[in-house]
């Protein structure tokens, strides 16, 4: 993959300076040269799509020429935050929509798109990566894929086996603990030794559907607390997921890979992971049993706002320089529109990826679980993960933690709710706007 991307004219994965401005003509034989910065790992086979969606770009636009520096991981972080204050940035470079890219946005050094957004191009994506992105709607990026978390993946043939059928509440789940348990199985398998994962996979969700965003957005302002009842009867839940063992004994001790191997060799009817996880848990899967795997969102609660809802952020994306006029302007949308339009979106379903964009899915090989996935992003609402809303200090350090003492029993969920508010009300940066 690295000898193919070196060999496209396009790209190169050198280092290279970033000029202060941005010229806006194009050179006089018609090309246009934009640089670009981008978070990537060109070492992971997961990107193969990208070298191809390049090629293609270069035979359709010859005249536009992508020079890139791919940088990974917290380097990328360290590296662009140190061009940001010097006001040194490229013309393209990967954004978050949230507080991850914040050094940028909130310098003002990353261009609105709405100008280019006609609702006709809006309607060929899935309408929430258009929710606003900025504090007076603007929207940064086109968000390729969503990071969706709180589903659940269902053993049908032993769900079968047991005389069970799929639970629609919350309520019809936990009445579905003692028949599991007396057959020696784990009802609901989840992994949260990583601490985070019960914050972002799960009361994200609950959240939300007590709550509703609107709820959410409020508390982030300091117009509703942390206190208030959507989020500690979210906390109350998980509680109670505990108390009436739906998960395996010792989840807070549970890691991931091993919760997986625990499904696939059909310990457990339910289990509870992210819609990122499909292609991870798929390749562990035999194929007889990746056929009898179904995928549903999360149950119904008593008392939902948001229903049916799970909780996502849009994936990153790239974004343009605001300085950006003229031909470079130009050229830059071309090759946005095209990597995530129609022709770039192509591309990324064919390499096993799932598009915001609306693809005609009877055009390709996509298995059962991945249609039943896609068909509820594409109809579901989606709430806010916790953690990409707010300040990572409190959640890291104070909320997740805290979730683990809940479900031990250490805390209550009028306790944690009370610390959690008070330190996002001294502290959180969404409270000092």
């Amino acid at each position: 993959m690295k000898k193919l991307l070196l060999a496209l004219t396009l790209v190169s994965i050198t280092g290279f300076a970033f000029a202060r401005g941005t010229t806006s003509q194009a050179a006089s034989d018609g090309t246009v040269k934009l640089t670009a910065y981008m978070q990537i790992d060109m070492a992971d086979p997961q990107y193969e799509y990208w070298g191809v969606t390049l090629d293609a770009f270069a035979k359709k636009y010859p005249n536009i020429q992508v020079e890139f520096e791919y940088v990974s991981g917290e380097q990328f972080h360290d590296k662009f935050q140190a061009m940001a204050a010097g006001g040194e940035i490229p013309d393209l470079f990967t954004c978050y929509s949230g507080a991850r890219s914040s050094y940028i946005l909130n310098r003002g050094m990353v261009k609105d798109l709405r100008p280019y957004l006609t609702e006709d191009f809006k309607s060929q994506f899935a309408s929430s990566i258009w929710d606003p992105q900025g504090p007076n709607g603007e929207i940064y990026i086109i968000a390729p894929n969503m990071a969706v978390t709180t589903v659940i993946y269902i053993n049908t043939r032993l769900q079968k086996e047991l005389g069970l059928t799929t639970p629609t509440t919350l309520d019809e789940l936990i009445a579905q603990v003692p028949a599991i348990r007396a057959a020696g199985k784990t009802p609901l398998l989840f992994a949260n030794r990583g601490v985070w994962q019960a914050q972002s996979l799960l009361l994200s969700t609950l959240v939300d559907r007590l709550g509703g965003k609107g709820w959410f957005e409020k508390a982030m302002s300091g117009a509703a607390k942390f206190t208030d009842k959507p989020f500690v009867d979210s906390l109350a839940i998980v509680k109670q997921m505990v108390d009436t063992q739906l998960f395996v004994n010792g989840v807070n001790q549970m890691e991931g890979t091993v919760a997986t191997s625990d499904f696939i060799q059909g310990n457990a009817v339910y289990y509870l992971n992210s819609g990122w996880s499909i292609s991870s848990v798929k390749t562990a899967c035999p194929p007889d049993l990746w056929s009898d795997v179904d995928l549903i969102f999360f149950p119904e609660l008593n008392g939902e706002v948001s229903k049916g809802s799970s909780a996502a952020t849009m994936g990153e994306a790239l974004a343009m320089n605001a300085r950006l006029t003229g031909a470079k302007e130009d050229a830059a949308w071309k090759f946005l529109s095209f990597i995530y339009g129609a022709e770039g979106a192509d591309i990324f379903q064919r390499y096993g990826s799932i598009s915001t964009y609306k693809l005609d899915l009877s055009k390709y090989d996509i298995d059962k679980v991945t249609k039943q996935y896609i068909d509820l992003i594409n109809t579901r609402p989606m709430g806010y993960i916790i953690d990409a809303k707010m300040d990572g200090e409190g959640v890291n350090n104070l909320l997740n933690p805290g979730i683990q003492a809940v479900m031990m029993g250490d805390k209550t969920p009028e306790q944690l709710a009370a610390e959690y508010e008070d330190w996002v009300a001294k502290n959180d940066s969404n409270r000092k706007r």
